[in-house]
């Protein structure tokens, strides 16, 4: 998880395998991912992923995708009751380090105009 922020949720919910997850899906709520896909990204083993995995898909924070052989794909699902509101929270959490800028309020310069001294050349000021 060294690609995300050291994550508030952690420090809140103590377990930061299960609060280190639920930021990665948010982050990541456009990709699907089997169990073995996030064990290894949380660095925990299989079937601490997969029991997770039981408990977000119970709830409907995440959803089936597809299969792939014996292999099924989950996605985050942030129409989902609870989904939502982990998007929220998980976003209001990373706010002050994941803000974006805030657009300048002045128009762009104008161009600056040609001025033609007394000797013929074409000064650009």
């Amino acid at each position: 998880m060294s690609s995300l922020p050291a994550s508030p949720l952690s420090e809140i919910f103590g377990s930061s395998s299960s609060a280190d997850l639920i930021v990665f899906l948010v982050y990541n709520h456009d990709r699907d991912y089997c169990v073995q896909d996030l064990a290894s990204r949380l660095k925990v083993s299989k079937a601490k992923a997969s029991k997770m995995k039981e408990g977000l898909l119970k709830h409907g924070v995440i959803h089936e995708t597809r299969k792939a052989g014996k292999i099924s794909y989950y996605r985050f699902d942030r129409s989902s009751k609870f989904g939502k509101l982990l998007y929220d929270l998980v976003f209001a959490a990373h706010a002050p380090e994941r803000a974006p800028a805030a657009p300048a309020a002045t128009a762009p310069p104008a161009p600056k105009p040609r001025v033609k001294d007394d000797g013929g050349k074409i000064i650009i000021a």
